[in-house]
């Protein structure tokens, strides 16, 4: 829905079996199979229902600031073997983290822990460069 990222809130049916119109100024949007639609993640958006037998399958992948930690709970077996085999930055991009504040190493206060996984593994490869603002 153009513009609807400056909104809170969309009218909706109160229950799921209740038939709802599409709400007003929505676009729907039809592509072939392997296109990609690129758009901002704020903008209101749904799938619709599939009511053909092919199954559809997507992928969504949502940019956005390093330090917003993954938005779904990824069902790891943190207890099982594959998990134990994971180096310390596939932990962390696995979303492994003690707070979301500390996610990639920085807290509100401007502190950097330099012991968060991703951070020292760049800064041990040379990666980091403290002369480079958005870097620091």
């Amino acid at each position: 829905m153009p513009g609807s990222h400056t909104t809170t809130w969309l009218p909706g049916p109160p229950r799921r079996d209740v038939e709802w119109p599409q709400p007003a100024g929505a676009i729907q949007v039809r592509v072939d199979p392997g296109d990609a639609v690129v758009f901002d993640r704020r903008l209101w958006h749904s799938r619709s229902v599939n009511r053909s037998t092919v199954t559809r399958k997507m992928l969504f992948v949502g940019y956005t600031y390093r330090w917003i930690r993954p938005l779904d709970d990824m069902p790891l077996d943190r207890d099982g073997e594959w998990w134990a085999n994971r180096t310390p930055v596939q932990k962390q991009l696995l979303g492994e983290a003690t707070h979301t504040a500390n996610y990639w190493g920085v807290n509100w206060d401007g502190y950097i822990d330099e012991k968060i996984p991703l951070r020292h593994e760049l800064q041990s490869r040379g990666l980091l460069d403290r002369a480079i603002p958005w870097l620091r």
